[in-house]
């Protein structure tokens, strides 16, 4: 598979780019560019993204960090062959010499746009497709760790369909499987396992406790509310419940795997997920 997008500065210097930051991302440094190519010969017109980060400032350092290592972790993946990644490319801003660039953006992230994976009404599609768009995102999770990473940061908006697959986005957050030691506890609390709020550190377990939050507000259409992170943790550490619509009941033993409060009882792999989804939801 070819993850590098190969565009030329020619394309990218005659594009439109508009600025599309939100603005607690603007605030430590971030700069996300949607970026529309000019149709050259018969070749359409292409939609991109760019992400780049401010290097000097009085930016958050961890900001700048995560986009390295995320730019790090691209480059990594791209050489082990996952399959989950976009098609990307690299860029030196720098060179673009672009009005909206910053002087202190060097480096940027090129990515093809790409339709969220968990936009699509669940009620919309059968259990059998639900079941195959499950099992893709549980085969990437699974490449992920043989290759030995954690995403760390699983949240809905980190699943795209991308040529008629889902792929998995944003690994500034990624962590080796074997590091032992707490690293800075930077989760979001709507995703955050019983564990996290506990002290301890991120593992397999809590990326599978993440992703069956995912599933549970996709299934139900209803997003998890909490005022603080106290509220967080106490929804999270006792009251959560697994409230299905009848027709998704067939989920349920799934989600219970996924989402059990207790680490101990939470499934510590991909492989009894992949089981279940194959054999147990009909």
């Amino acid at each position: 598979m070819q993850n590098s997008l190969l565009l030329n500065e020619q394309v990218l210097q005659s594009a439109d780019f508009i600025l599309k930051t939100k603005a607690r991302s603007f605030i430590f440094g971030r700069r996300l560019y949607q970026i529309q190519t000019q149709p050259l010969d018969a070749e359409p017109s292409l939609l991109f993204w760019l992400k780049t980060q401010q290097r000097v400032g009085a930016y958050s350092k961890h900001a700048i960090l995560g986009f390295q290592h995320e730019l790090g972790m691209y480059a990594l993946l791209h050489s082990l062959g996952a399959h989950f990644l976009l098609p990307f490319q690299i860029v030196p801003v720098k060179k673009l010499k672009h009005q909206l660039f910053d002087a202190c953006e060097s480096q940027g992230l090129l990515l093809p746009d790409a339709s969220p994976a968990f936009d699509q009404i669940p009620e919309e599609l059968g259990v059998g497709q639900i079941k195959w768009l499950l099992l893709q995102i549980v085969e990437m999770f699974d490449e992920l760790t043989r290759l030995g990473w954690l995403h760390a940061d699983i949240k809905k908006e980190h699943f795209v369909v991308y040529e008629g697959r889902v792929r998995l986005i944003d690994f500034e957050q990624t962590l080796a499987l074997n590091t032992s030691s707490l690293t800075t506890m930077n989760a979001t609390p709507r995703y955050m396992a019983p564990e996290l709020f506990q002290g301890q550190a991120k593992s397999i377990q809590s990326d599978i406790y993440a992703f069956g939050i995912v599933l549970l507000e996709w299934l139900t259409g209803q997003r998890l509310q909490a005022q603080s992170y106290e509220d967080w943790a106490y929804l999270h550490c006792q009251r959560l419940n697994i409230d299905l619509p009848q027709h998704f009941l067939c989920f349920k033993p799934l989600l219970q795997m996924l989402l059990a409060k207790q680490k101990s009882q939470r499934v510590d792999s991909f492989d009894p997920i992949k089981t279940c989804l194959i054999t147990e939801i009909v």
